[in-house]
């Protein structure tokens, strides 16, 4: 067992994990199951712990994601390309309320016809009130890889300036959007490689984030809050806080 740091979370969490890791830790055909209703953004901070688990029990992860979340469709092949991935299915989870990562997040997989002995439903049970991967491990006495990076494979650099949304012409009247209708791996890669590429605090952005790709510039809009807690590249980023209203105000 590899140690990547701490776990959190209350005695009786860390307790749950344990019996699990103990369960099944000789059982080399194991596959871990998280699952997640999205947002995208908050589903790629919670990959640091998915990588946890792979890399400290040594077994892969089954992601089983919200099938409403339309996005998540287009995910699938970003997912695949990670070493820790076993397989990622779409259920359909009753979800009502997408604005807190989408809730309720916890369902059961194994009544949607997923075979899971262990499984732990990432999500957010209030609004995170510090780093995103610690928050949300903690309800499970889990841990988070600390040294994760997304693999976005090989990508080639173009002289590309792109946008990530429609309404950042504003800011950026020069630059092309992406195609939306390409799956998140093509994107990600287009935007990795270009000359220039500006996106919103988006699911892109995580992204990109999260592969250590640092974008040309990050608009962050009205609509978006707490962009600190959920990345550890702060520091990093060439950030442009833009006081217009693009989409209602999630608050």
């Amino acid at each position: 067992m590899t140690d990547l740091g701490p776990r959190y979370g209350s005695l009786p969490a860390k307790l749950y994990y344990w019996t699990n890791s103990w369960r099944f830790k000789n059982n080399s055909q194991h596959v871990i199951t998280i699952t997640h209703c999205g947002k995208l953004g908050d589903f790629i901070a919670c990959l640091p712990i998915a990588s946890w688990l792979y890399k400290t029990r040594g077994q892969k992860i089954h992601s089983v994601l919200a099938s409403k979340f339309a996005l998540f469709a287009q995910t699938i092949s970003l997912l695949k390309l990670q070493e820790l991935t076993h397989d990622v299915t779409l259920a359909d989870f009753p979800v009502i309320d997408w604005e807190k990562g989408g809730e309720p997040y916890k369902h059961d997989p194994n009544q949607y016809s997923v075979v899971a002995p262990e499984y732990y439903n990432l999500g957010f049970r209030r609004t995170p009130r510090r780093f995103v991967p610690e928050y949300v491990a903690e309800e499970y006495g889990l841990g988070y890889d600390k040294s994760f990076r997304l693999n976005l494979g090989h990508y080639d650099h173009t002289d590309e300036i792109l946008i990530s949304d429609a309404f950042m012409q504003t800011e950026v009247p020069h630059g092309t959007l992406i195609d939306h209708s390409q799956d998140v791996l093509t994107n990600a890669r287009r935007m990795a490689g270009a000359r220039e590429s500006h996106v919103s605090q988006s699911g892109l952005f995580h992204v990109l984030d999260w592969a250590g790709v640092t974008p040309t510039c990050v608009y962050v809009y009205p609509h978006s809050v707490n962009l600190d807690r959920f990345t550890n590249r702060m520091s990093e980023h060439n950030i442009k806080h833009i006081n217009r209203v693009v989409r209602p105000l999630n608050r």
